[in-house]
């Protein structure tokens, strides 16, 4: 079963920089933000196929970031299941400026039990 694109929007804000991030020195999206919206969006999408004593978490991102974002700009980030292999969950992601793509790739979420993995660490 594939599920339809989902998507969300964000709004960059001073805290969402690299500068304030300290991944960068400038005030723009910081990459490990935009990687954040982009896992938000994936983690939300496949609530229905979860029973209740289960979440999902990530294990694997490869994400290109092709342009910066400014301060105030909205952010829509995009999910598409596109493969299920057990408990294995694969995306591919993007997320737009307007009209302009400002990130793609792919990521993987594994579907856990939070009381069993929580007990692991």
């Amino acid at each position: 079963m594939m599920m339809e694109e989902q998507s969300k929007r964000f709004l960059v804000k001073n805290e969402d920089t690299a500068l304030a991030f300290g991944s960068g020195d400038l005030p723009v999206l910081a990459t490990p933000r935009l990687i954040a919206m982009l896992e938000n969006t994936a983690k939300e999408m496949p609530l229905e196929l979860l029973k209740g004593d289960e979440t999902t978490v990530g294990i694997e991102m490869n994400l290109k970031h092709l342009k910066a974002t400014a301060v105030g700009k909205e952010v829509v980030c995009f999910a598409k299941l596109t493969e299920i292999k057990k408990s294995i969950l694969f995306f591919e992601i993007k997320a737009t400026v307007g009209e302009d793509v400002i990130a793609t790739g792919t990521h993987i979420r594994a579907i856990v039990n939070k009381q069993l993995f929580m007990k692991k660490i």
